[in-house]
């Protein structure tokens, strides 16, 4: 009863893993380093395109260190500049007099504006306004693509660890199966000749 119990528990378990999209979970940093590094290493999974080993492993951990270390600088130079942290993709200021000059609805008289202050109220020709109409949609395009490509890597995590857990499971209840089954064949009476 307590391994069809398990096996049920845990075949469900795997399903959900298995069907899991960044829409509604989101992947733990322990379950990632658990369940797609160390689990598979252990088992000697292998994943198409990146190679598991011990010191690939350690290796991730220190490059995702160094990216959060990264990223945290990243938005410290965004805070103290008062704009996004792609700051190449503004259109260059070529007016810089009407920063002073002009006041817009949303700044305050004495305050300097901002880089996004003065690009809304430089008059643009028509050649101007298309090509950044152009550079808007083309940043909602590469962010869907970008967007996409996440979320089917992580979809495709969610499998792999779906995967992993999966394959523990075979290796734990074959195990058990083949450790209760020679215990309770030695137990019987009958077989034990005296």
């Amino acid at each position: 009863m307590f391994m069809v119990a398990s096996s049920v528990v845990l075949t469900v378990m795997v399903l959900n893993y298995h069907h899991r999209t960044p829409d509604n979970h989101e992947m733990q940093k322990w379950v990632k380093t658990v369940l797609l590094q160390w689990l598979p290493w252990i088992l000697r999974m292998e994943r198409p395109g990146k190679k598991i080993t011990r010191k690939t492993i350690l290796l991730n951990s220190k490059m995702r260190e160094m990216e959060r270390q990264n990223k945290t600088s990243m938005s410290l130079i965004a805070n103290v500049l008062d704009m996004n942290d792609d700051y190449r993709l503004r259109p260059p200021i070529t007016n810089i007099s009407s920063t002073y000059t002009r006041t817009p609805a949303h700044e305050t008289p004495g305050r300097p504006a901002t880089v996004e202050d003065t690009t809304a109220t430089l008059p643009l020709n028509g050649t101007q306004s298309e090509l950044q109409r152009i550079l808007k949609e083309l940043q909602f395009i590469t962010k869907r693509m970008k967007r996409g490509e996440c979320d089917s890597e992580t979809i495709s995590d969610w499998k792999f660890a779906a995967m992993a857990v999966d394959r523990l499971c075979l290796i734990v209840f074959t195990l058990f199966t083949l450790i209760a089954t020679i215990a309770v064949l030695l137990s019987a009476p009958h077989i034990i000749v005296q």
